[in-house]
């Protein structure tokens, strides 16, 4: 197929079209016209091909969010039940309690932080690079990293937050979004359980 180019033809310089006399550039017309066809007449099973992997291309695609949702449903519903069941006790209840909680004084870093809706927080200000917890006993603030620590400043009778803002700061990792919760509210677990 001739290929169309602006530039000259390797035998010599190739003449304006209008310098050509009418019944050649009628030809041309026609060359063109038919080179047109043609290259749709190819171009369409590759356009309905193309249209067919886009529409698979979105059922794969729909699916796997379909899946990740579920499997973030289900997860989110054996949080709340272990919530429920008393398998993860509220931040409250392990710092209060006599006696540490089954899996011990370990530091944040190696505990989730949950929410009663199954949701996953983290201790502190968003883009910290390692959870705390603030506690206050009316004049004076701490940034407490361990379960042992924050135990021992509760005894001591300190409390969550500062002084003019009482609570646990948390935030949803990955996000800016963050609150204050009561400490009963904030439940706790061995990270990867």
């Amino acid at each position: 197929m001739a290929e169309l180019t602006d530039s000259p033809p390797p035998g010599g310089a190739a003449e304006p079209l209008e310098q050509l006399p009418e019944d050649e550039l009628a030809a041309r017309d026609g060359e063109l016209s038919r080179l047109e066809m043609e290259v749709r007449r190819r171009l369409a099973p590759l356009q309905a091909e193309l249209q067919a992997l886009t529409a698979e291309r979105g059922r794969i695609t729909t699916e796997r969010r379909r899946r990740e949702r579920l499997a973030q449903i289900r997860q989110r519903q054996e949080v709340r039940t272990e919530v429920r069941e008393g398998a993860a006790p509220s931040l409250l209840q392990a710092v209060s309690s006599p006696d540490p909680p089954a899996f011990g004084e370990p530091a944040f870093s190696e505990l989730d932080f949950l929410l009663e809706t199954g949701g996953v927080v983290r201790l502190g200000y968003p883009g910290s690079k390692t959870q705390t917890l603030q506690m206050t006993d009316g004049s004076a603030t701490a940034q407490v990293s361990d379960l042992a620590e924050a135990r021992r400043l509760y005894r001591l009778g300190w409390e969550f937050g500062v002084p003019a803002r009482p609570g646990v700061r948390v935030h949803t990792p990955g996000t800016r979004l963050e609150r204050l919760l009561a400490a009963e509210r904030c439940f706790v677990r061995p990270r990867g359980e």
